[in-house]
Order: structure tokens, then C-alpha cells, then sequence
């Protein structure tokens, strides 16, 4: 309907600039008549169009996220003369979607920084203890109040830089993923981690094949300081 309506709106505006150009191509006696018929059809047809028209759908907005409670497992100091660097290991269990996680790394942060007037203040947002140091973070935020980076001299201004996953790991999962933790000594060969013995010792203990015993993968989008 709305097409047929756009189409009409068209033929009629085609209509009212002839006459107004010449009122006789479209049978109106004045350019007065033209104005009064035609633009008021036009009108109509807008309002027509208007209404039949499909809404446009407004794009959902992203909720806010809440920062949680955490806890300190680690912290680690990267200074150097005249930049004091320092990095914090968390844990926040409730915290479970990319938007919570993100704000909990933050308020860490934030928080941390505070308390020791650090120059950047990073905090790594872990799974769990176990897997802490190993590149699989909910959550990285670093923190730069004097916006100078890392270095006290890359100053562009930028205080933040926040990183954070939404995935959700099962109960089977983490567990698996602490008994590799775990065992992974007992199965290193010549420096090296023997993946297929120790899959086979994992199948085993959870009852499973050992090509269903894997690492879960966490991956981190830049999200808005």
C-alpha cells in the first residue's frame, strides 16, 4: 500500500510543478487552483504515507554494565624510574556478561589506582585462580589518569583501554580446564606437555573420549572507556 501511495505522491508532484509552470498541461485554469488542488493532495499523501508506512525499528540499546565484586589474587609492579606500573589479578565470579565484566575491571582499577597513586593501573580480570597468567582474561582494563600510556610520553590524552569476553563457560568446562591445570606436570616430556597422554588420563577421569577433552577458547573485544 505504502508503494502504490509513493508512487501516487509522485505522479501528483509531477502534476503540481507542470501547472505551476503552466496551469493549462494539467486542465487548471490558474496557478491558484494548482496550489489550492494539488498541494493539498500532496498533503494528504503524506499523511496517508505516514501512517501506512512500517515503523522503523529503533536498534536495542546496550545495557549498562555493574561492576561486581572481586577479589585480589595477584598484583605484579612494572615500574621504572620516574612511571610507577602496577598490574592486579581479580577474580569476580558473579560477574557474567561482557558489560559486567568490563565495569568490574574498571572499578578495579579505578579503585586500585587510588589507593596506591600508581601512574597506570592495570587490572586482568581471570576465570578462576588456576587459570590466572595464562592469556584466557574475562576482562583487561588499564587505567592511565595523566593519559601518557605506558611509557609517561605517548601522551594522547586516552585514560582507558578495556577489554572484555562474553563467554560463558559450563561447570564441565572449568573443570576440565583445572584438572589439565592440574595433571599437565605429570605428562611433560623433554620440556614439552604431552597433549595426547594426558587427553586420554582426562578422558578417563571424566568419563569421556579424548577428543572431547578441550580448552575452552576466550577471546576480548575493545569496549568503550
Amino acid at each position: 500500500m505504502d508503494v502504490f501511495l509513493s508512487l501516487l505522491f509522485i505522479v501528483v508532484l509531477f502534476a503540481f510543478v507542470a501547472g505551476l509552470i503552466k496551469p493549462a498541461w494539467i486542465k487548471q485554469e490558474t496557478r491558484g487552483r494548482v496550489l489550492k488542488f494539488y498541494g493539498l493532495g500532496m498533503l494528504v499523501l503524506l499523511l496517508l504515507i505516514g501512517l501506512v508506512a512500517d515503523p522503523v525499528e529503533q536498534a536495542p540499546a546496550v545495557a549498562k554494565g555493574v561492576a561486581h565484586e572481586y577479589q585480589v589474587i595477584g598484583k605484579d609492579d612494572t615500574s621504572f624510574a620516574g612511571r610507577k606500573r602496577l598490574r592486579w589479578v581479580i577474580t569476580a565470579p558473579t560477574a557474567l556478561t561482557q558489560a559486567d565484566r568490563a565495569e568490574t575491571a574498571k572499578a578495579a582499577a579505578k579503585a586500585l589506582q587510588g589507593q596506591t597513586d600508581a601512574d597506570l593501573a592495570q587490572v586482568w580480570l581471570e576465570v578462576a585462580p588456576f587459570a590466572a597468567g595464562q592469556g584466557s582474561q574475562l576482562a583487561m582494563a588499564t587505567y592511565t589518569p595523566d593519559g601518557c600510556g605506558a611509557s609517561g610520553k605517548d601522551c594522547d590524552g586516552k585514560k582507558w583501554d578495556v577489554e572484555a569476553s562474553d563467554v560463558q563457560l559450563t561447570q564441565e568446562q572449568m573443570a576440565v580446564w583445572k584438572a589439565w591445570r592440574e595433571n599437565r606436570d605429570q605428562f611433560m616430556e623433554d620440556g614439552m606437555v604431552n597433549e595426547e597422554r594426558l587427553k586420554s588420563f582426562l578422558a578417563n577421569k571424566f568419563g569421556t573420549t579424548p577428543d572431547k577433552i578441550t580448552l575452552p577458547w576466550v577471546s576480548r573485544e575493545k569496549v568503550s572507556g
